[in-house]
């Protein structure tokens, strides 16, 4: 189960996402809910419910992955491909496969690691 959302966490991640200018990016779905979130605990409410729980949870995921440099993202793509093809590799050797990879059309793509699919 997901540990409860904490206000100044979720203020935290709609700040970062509006500062690098992506909030507008993320689905209306996910702004919507991460701001009643905000909205009912600031007013004191508590969120229990396992499903909310974990709809706040993917919604968080999706703003931080769109608001995370592209560095960031390469690197961890690139040690997730590594992983899954059975080889070892420094960070600049993981960067460069990541960006490999981002920059392949979808068409021509291989299956992407399971922490990856919102690229």
């Amino acid at each position: 189960m997901p540990s409860p959302p904490v206000l100044h966490r979720l203020l935290a991640v709609r700040s970062l996402a509006l500062r690098r200018g992506v909030w507008f990016r993320v689905r209306p779905a996910a702004r919507a809910l991460i701001d009643a979130v905000i909205l009912h605990l600031r007013r004191g409410g508590r969120v229990k419910s396992p499903a909310l729980l974990e709809a706040v949870r993917r919604a968080v995921e999706e703003v931080v992955a769109l608001a995370a440099p592209l560095r960031v993202k390469a690197k961890a793509l690139g040690y997730a491909i590594a992983a899954k093809l059975g080889i070892t590799v420094d960070e600049e050797k993981a960067i460069a496969l990541g960006i490999q990879w981002i920059n392949t059309p979808k068409r021509y793509r291989g299956e992407a690691p399971p922490i990856f699919t919102w690229l």
